[in-house]
């Protein structure tokens, strides 16, 4: 081989190890620190194709994806003294590269895992230090759960982390202490149970007193207004029987007689009359009797 074949290949090798050394690709999923002699140059986010100076520059590579961190179990004490397991993790991503790579230590994300597992253990232990028990198993969880995220979010936003969300996973209670707040528990439970059912019986109760006081009101006028109704129906009779004897004598007896029979004969009675008796006429010749009464004899 002649020494020009030599040089060319020595030349093109060169040029080829070059050219591999000044280029380099962001994947969509990452962003890079561009460093030249451990300095920082510049941060390129866009995916594609990039170049640096080789040999003097070299590129870090972190990733633009959520990521996660899975704390160890912390023990917790609540506002009222309650001693608890907490088991959470969080998601987050790198937002600010430059500062991620100046705050964190060592700058990747076993880094960043360490530093946060140390944030969210703080804010865990300040911020349910100040609650109940109880309330990490009501509705104010969600504000409590709030609360945490804020300040973790603001901490980490120091370290060039932007939280994404801030989860507890499981909340128990140390073994040995477990029956014990559970009795407790139980208890106040029970006293609020207590309490709840005899304020429903006493609202119960006078609910009940004044309806039957409406109740007795009701019947009492309607019994007065039945009163009015039958004492004026009567008055309205007697009215009728006073304008029919006036045109009839012969009525009055009639009617007196079947007032007499309506009192006598009730349900299962028997009532003997003499042929000769003064009731027994209107029997005898009912005929004559409503001839002589209603047609005006």
């Amino acid at each position: 081989m002649s020494s020009l074949k030599i040089m060319i290949i020595a030349v093109s090798f060169a040029f080829i190890l070059l050219l591999s050394g000044s280029v380099f690709i962001v994947e969509q999923t990452s962003q890079a620190i561009v460093f030249q002699f451990g300095e920082l140059r510049r941060v390129i986010t866009n995916p594609g194709l990039h170049f640096k100076i080789p040999f003097i520059q070299d590129v870090t590579f972190y990733e633009k994806r959520i990521l996660d961190c899975d704390m160890k179990e912390v023990a917790i004490t609540t506002g009222d003294q309650k001693r608890l397991m907490v088991d959470a993790y969080t998601l987050y991503r790198i937002s600010d590269p430059i500062l991620f790579y100046r705050s964190v230590r060592p700058a990747d994300e076993i880094g960043a895992t360490s530093q946060l597992q140390t944030i969210i253990s703080s804010t865990l232990r300040i911020v349910l230090g100040k609650v109940k028990l109880r309330d990490l198993l009501s509705e104010k969880r969600s504000s409590v759960m709030h609360q945490i995220y804020t300040d973790v979010k603001l901490q980490a936003k120091n370290l060039g982390i932007e939280i994404v969300d801030v989860r507890i996973k499981r909340t128990e209670l140390p073994e040995k202490n477990r029956e014990a707040v559970y009795r407790k528990m139980n208890s106040e439970l029970e006293k609020i149970a207590k309490q709840t059912r005899a304020e429903g019986a006493q609202r119960g109760q006078e609910i009940r007193s004044t309806a039957e006081k409406e109740r007795t009101v009701i019947i009492a006028k309607a019994h007065q207004q039945a009163q009015t109704n039958r004492g004026e129906g009567e008055a309205k009779a007697l009215e009728i029987v006073s304008q029919t004897l006036g045109r009839d004598p012969d009525f009055y007896g009639f009617y007196r007689s079947m007032e007499t029979y309506k009192s006598a004969l009730t349900e299962g009675s028997t009532l003997m009359l003499s042929t000769d008796s003064e009731l027994f006429k209107y029997f005898r010749n009912p005929e004559q009797v409503t001839k002589s009464t209603f047609v005006g004899g």
